[in-house]
């Protein structure tokens, strides 16, 4: 069924060319436009990823450069605490000074800390200072003031600054609000440790940072540690970031850089020596709705122009194919035949020249129509003709032999022979019908001419033929001897006054057989005999004369049956005679009586 119906629809265009043009036209429209369209939303779609990928890294460079930059103002706090020279006396190997008592320095300590948190309290939640000489903590924040605690036991975690003789600079979470500064403070002659500073700092503080990178509202902008794990992100409790890619992007070379999948984009750009890293994902809905406006733009477009392009082809096919629909119409009248068909339509294309052309034509049927009729009247009257034309060859040989008889009777042979060679000479030309005798035959042919020829010119003419035997049953062109030897007497010996001689010499030359054929006459000049030579290396088609046959007409002859390496060659000098030497194959094999 389903064929039956794919034949439907192909028949139509295996018939008609009006549907083949008009679908190759629809299909030259549309389908470049399909292309095209195809095209440039993916180039769309490629091009605005590239602009996603590269403003979102401009954005995270500026990012960390304005998160290190807070940092710094932090560090800032802490390097005030750890450089004053009251509070760490000892920090270049200097002696305590007399005002440094215990008293004194926690008086100190004490106003420093109050005046630097009252400078700082918008983003820093709380200052804790420990110092090992006293091993005393001072902690001090909005909620409780400032409280200080002589550390017994060693808390944990100043416990560990001072089991340590390097510097520290760590950023810790505390939560989902603040994060802690950790900064040690060491002796510059042996790095001993002689304490530390703490800043828990609210995260807020890099709100403005992270408000900077997040540029589309549907995306996911966060602080994440070394690990992968989230350490602050203002804008949702939680993610949709992949954290089997997100670990996987933060564990790979240290540095910027982003990762795309299926799902998205994913843009991680570190800070604070790599201890922290901002991190944005943007889902890949983002660059699919951005070219989808582009993808609907370029489906209408597409769509109206293919309408546009189909109706168009629709119409030129139509217009085009019109005057072929006609002309086809009108050879289908003819076929049954209805001659009286005429294309009149002033067109000066192709189609116009073929009507024209098909006019023409069937004028000139009807000419060879009327053309036929009429021969066929004459092939009647010749066909009459010729009847009694058969009867006067065979009267004249006849009428030859029955002279040669009474010749004989009254007792002149020579009147006989004569007679008898005109009457072979005859029955040679009307009895042979082949193109190809034997060489035998030729050279006999030959002989009666020349014997006819000895009594024109009262014997002036001295003959030599010597033939090699295994020559006589090859095969040569009928009537190629006599043209050349007529050329003797015509060209050569007319006006001569002593003995006239013509030598034929027949030999086999390994597979070829070379007839020589010279006479003693005035000969060629150098001039005639190159355009001689010329004229019978360029023809190769016989020339009509009188009696169809010629030097010219042997020699095309000999090159159309045997090759182009065959055929005659001229020799001659003033007054030393002329020889023409015939060349052919030694065949014994061919077509003859």
């Amino acid at each position: 069924m389903a064929s039956k119906v794919l034949r439907g629809i192909v028949r139509p265009f295996q018939l008609s060319l009006r549907y083949k043009l008009m679908l190759l036209m629809v299909l030259i429209a549309v389908l470049p436009l399909s292309l095209v369209t195809l095209f440039a939303t993916k180039t769309t779609k490629q091009s605005l990823a590239s602009e996603v990928i590269r403003s979102n890294e401009s954005r995270m460079e500026w990012a960390a450069k304005y998160f290190d930059e807070k940092f710094d103002q932090l560090q800032a706090v802490s390097y005030s605490l750890l450089l004053d020279g009251t509070l760490f006396p000892n920090a270049n190997g200097g002696a305590v000074q007399s005002e440094g008592t215990a008293a004194f320095v926690n008086t100190y300590t004490i106003d420093k800390l109050k005046s630097l948190y009252s400078a700082n309290n918008k983003n820093i939640a709380q200052i804790a200072l420990y110092l090992k000489s006293q091993n005393r903590l001072y902690v001090v924040d909005k909620d409780a003031g400032i409280t200080t605690e002589h550390l017994d036991t060693p808390h944990a975690d100043w416990g560990a600054i001072g089991r340590t003789h390097e510097s520290l600079n760590l950023l810790l979470n505390n939560g989902k609000n603040t994060f802690s500064i950790v900064r040690s403070m060491n002796r510059f002659a042996d790095r001993e440790v002689l304490g530390g500073v703490t800043l828990e700092v609210r995260w807020k503080m890099m709100n403005s940072v992270l408000d900077m990178v997040r540029s589309e509202s549907n995306s996911e902008v966060f602080v994440a540690d070394a690990d992968g794990n989230v350490m602050y992100n203002p804008y949702s409790p939680t993610i949709a970031t992949d954290r089997e890619m997100l670990k996987s992007a933060l564990a790979g070379p240290s540095g910027p850089g982003y990762t795309e999948s299926k799902r998205g984009f994913l843009f991680y750009q570190p800070s604070v020596s790599g201890q922290v890293s901002i991190v944005k994902f943007i889902p890949i809905q983002y660059v699919t709705e951005g070219a989808s406006s582009t993808l609907n733009f370029s489906l209408f477009t597409a769509v109206a122009f293919a309408f546009v392009a189909i109706a168009a082809s629709v119409l030129i096919a139509f217009v085009t194919t019109r005057p072929i629909v006609r002309l086809t119409k009108s050879m289908k009248a003819v076929e049954i035949q209805n001659f009286d068909v005429d294309i009149r339509e002033p067109r000066s294309d192709e189609i116009g020249t073929l009507e024209r052309r098909f006019n023409s034509m069937l004028g000139r049927i009807k000419e060879l129509i009327q053309t036929e009729y009429k021969a066929k009247i004459e092939k009647r009257t010749a066909q009459v003709k010729a009847m009694q034309a058969q009867i006067n060859p065979h009267f004249l040989h006849n009428a030859l032999q029955a002279i040669g008889g009474i010749a004989l009777s009254r007792n002149v042979p020579e009147i006989n022979d004569h007679v008898r060679a005109i009457s072979d000479l005859f029955r040679y030309a009307i009895r042979m019908k082949s193109d190809l005798v034997t060489v035998a035959d030729e050279l006999e042919h030959v002989r009666n001419y020349l014997q006819i020829q000895k009594l024109r010119f009262q014997n002036m003419i001295e003959v030599r033929i010597e033939a090699d035997e295994d020559c006589l049953a090859c095969r040569i062109p009928k009537f190629s001897l006599q043209p050349i030897v007529e050329n003797c007497f015509f060209h050569g010996l007319e006006g001569k006054m002593d003995a006239w001689r013509i030598a034929i010499r027949v030999e086999k030359v390994l597979d070829e057989i070379e007839i020589d054929i010279a006479d003693n006459g005035a000969g060629i000049g150098e001039a005639r005999l190159a355009e001689v030579r010329r004229r019978l290396s360029q023809e190769t088609e016989a020339q009509e004369n009188g009696e169809g046959m010629g030097m010219s007409n042997v020699n095309a002859r000999i090159k159309l049956l045997f090759g182009e390496e065959y055929g005659l060659f001229v020799s001659s000098g003033v007054n030393e005679g002329t020889t023409v030497k015939l060349l052919i194959p030694a065949q014994e094999k061919g077509e003859t009586e």
